[in-house]
C-alpha cells in the first residue's frame, strides 16, 4: 500500500511514544529537518500558543512553477485518536476530494494508516502521509482542468469590473 520513497520518510520521522498532545514537537521538528536537508521542504506550520490551531503554508512544484497555499487545522479533542482535518480554504468547492471549508479527504488511504499506528503518528504524520500525498495527486489534475492556476499567470489577467 505504501511505496519504497515514503517508507523511507516515515522511517525518519520519530514515532511518538506516548499519548502525545497537540505541543509534542519532536517529530514535527525532525521532519522538517530531514526535507531540509533532502532539498525538498515544502511547508511552514505554526500554531497558537495553545497548540490547538495550526495555520501557514504548503506549496507544490509543477513544471518548474511553485503553487503555493496557505493551510490551517484544528487538532481535535480526541487528538491522537482522531487526526487532524487538514484544510486548504481557497481550493474549497474546486474538487470532489475536499469537504465543508476546504478540508482534505483523506478518508481512504490516510486514515486507516493514522487509526492503525495510534497514537504513535503525530502532526509530521498527517503533513508526510496525508498533505503531501494529496498534493502531488490533486494538484497536477487541478492545473490540468484549468481549477487553480499559477500566481503569475493570475496576475498577467485583465481585472473584471
Amino acid at each position: 500500500m505504501v511505496d519504497e520513497a515514503t517508507k523511507s520518510t516515515l522511517a525518519k520521522i520519530p514515532l511518538l511514544k506516548t499519548k502525545a498532545g497537540p505541543r509534542e514537537y519532536q517529530a514535527l521538528i525532525q521532519y522538517v529537518q530531514n526535507n531540509k536537508e533532502s532539498d525538498n521542504d515544502w511547508f511552514r506550520l505554526e500554531s497558537n500558543k495553545e497548540g490547538t490551531r495550526w495555520f501557514g503554508k504548503c506549496w507544490y512544484i509543477h513544471e518548474l512553477l511553485k503553487y503555493e497555499f496557505d493551510i490551517e487545522f484544528d487538532i481535535p479533542v480526541t487528538y491522537p485518536t482522531t487526526s487532524p482535518e487538514i484544510a486548504i480554504p481557497e481550493l474549497d468547492g474546486k474538487i470532489a476530494k475536499m469537504y465543508r471549508g476546504g478540508r482534505i479527504c483523506l478518508t481512504d488511504h490516510f486514515k486507516p494508516l493514522w487509526a492503525r499506528d495510534v497514537p504513535r503518528f503525530g502532526i509530521a504524520h498527517a503533513m508526510a502521509l496525508g498533505l503531501g500525498p494529496w498534493l502531488a495527486v490533486e494538484i497536477p489534475d487541478l492545473i490540468q482542468k484549468g481549477f487553480t492556476a499559477h500566481k503569475s499567470i493570475l496576475q498577467d489577467q485583465p481585472a473584471l469590473s
